[in-house]
């Protein structure tokens, strides 16, 4: 579901915009599910340690599928925006609690890769979907259906999992609920990346003084993890220096990524004057390659280590994002649309 929306939505901003008007909105319709993401997924892993995975999972599911009813039944930008807020409350979930089952299934390490293999070719086999269903949608019929469109998909992901997906035994609580760290991080990164999102929007001023804020509340959060008994964020993890490193190369390759997705629909639309359903096409190279390379990734790891293997992504995304600065906006739609290989 998770890549079926990150395509489809791309594809369908224009019409939304053009039917809801507020374009000085436009870069929040984005920003908030990516928001709302970034704020809940340590909060979903905590809660599926004291209810269970299981309902954690099904309740971030149920939220995604009711912010997307909503965004589909908007009367306006605003109602959609804090609809599509509450689809990114689900998505953190979505996203982050079936790996940490993933990893309760599998203990073998080379078994539990192949599956995570499989995860990311279905991930990436959605993307290639997305962008001609969303495209389709749109020009054939209206941008609400591309919402409406994951409400059955959400339902019968809920009804699987309550079917098929068997816990050994309930998880047991750590301790008391850190409710202070949950309410200070999730103030303090909505205030950040909202000053973020301010950015050329708002004086520098206001911008700079939001940002400040969001800083030190994140600062007073990090002390307080520290003194309570199951914080949400373990101080452990800032003392392991590759995985910070890890974390750091994520943030940067995952935030190109997702601004070549989102915006090279727009461009294609806006600039060049394609339909909705050749525009999301130009996502589609990228994520043939992208369904390929992550079923490669088991097969390299026995002649490659793992930091070869991701320094080979590194390198091949650098070039293809030197290649698009060289190209420019008006490149043609067949160069464009080969740049996300």
């Amino acid at each position: 579901m998770g890549g079926l929306d990150n395509t489809i939505i791309n594809t369908a901003l224009p019409a939304i915009i053009s039917d809801l008007h507020g374009i000085e909105l436009i870069g929040w319709i984005v920003a908030v599910f990516l928001l709302g993401t970034a704020v809940s997924t340590p909060l979903w892993s905590k809660l599926g340690e004291h209810v269970g995975n299981k309902r954690s999972y099904q309740l971030a599911a149920s939220l995604f599928v009711l912010g997307s009813f909503l965004q589909g039944m908007s009367p306006n930008i605003i109602f959609l925006i804090i609809a599509r807020t509450l689809m990114g409350i689900g998505n953190g979930g979505m996203i982050s609690l079936p790996y940490i089952i993933y990893a309760r299934m599998y203990k073998n390490p080379r078994k539990r890769m192949q599956v995570l293999g499989f995860v990311s070719a279905s991930y990436s086999m959605a993307t290639i979907v997305g962008p001609l269903v969303g495209g389709y949608i749109v020009d054939t019929f209206s941008w609400h259906w591309v919402f409406y469109l994951n409400v059955p998909i959400g339902l019968i992901s809920i009804i699987l999992v309550q079917i098929y997906y068997r816990l050994s035994k309930l998880p047991e609580s750590k301790g008391r609920v850190d409710y202070l760290g949950a309410t200070l991080m999730t103030i303090g990164l909505v205030g950040l990346l909202a000053g973020i999102e301010m950015i050329g929007a708002t004086d520098g001023m206001v911008v700079s003084a939001i940002i400040l804020v969001s800083f030190v509340i994140l600062g007073v959060m990090f002390r307080v993890e520290l003194q309570v008994e199951d914080p949400i964020i373990p101080s452990r993890l800032f003392k392991n220096l590759p995985l910070m490193i890890d974390f750091g190369l994520f943030t940067l390759i995952w935030g190109a990524f997702i601004g070549f997705l989102i915006y090279s629909p727009m461009w294609a639309q806006g600039l060049l004057g394609t339909s909705a359903l050749i525009g999301g096409a130009t996502q589609i190279p990228g994520s043939v390659t992208d369904f390929i390379g992550s079923g490669a990734v088991a097969p390299m790891r026995k002649y490659f280590t793992p930091q070869k293997v991701i320094a080979i992504g590194i390198v091949t995304l650098v070039i293809t994002f030197l290649i698009m600065v060289i190209a420019g906006v008006k490149a043609p739609l067949v160069v464009a649309s080969c740049w996300g290989l």
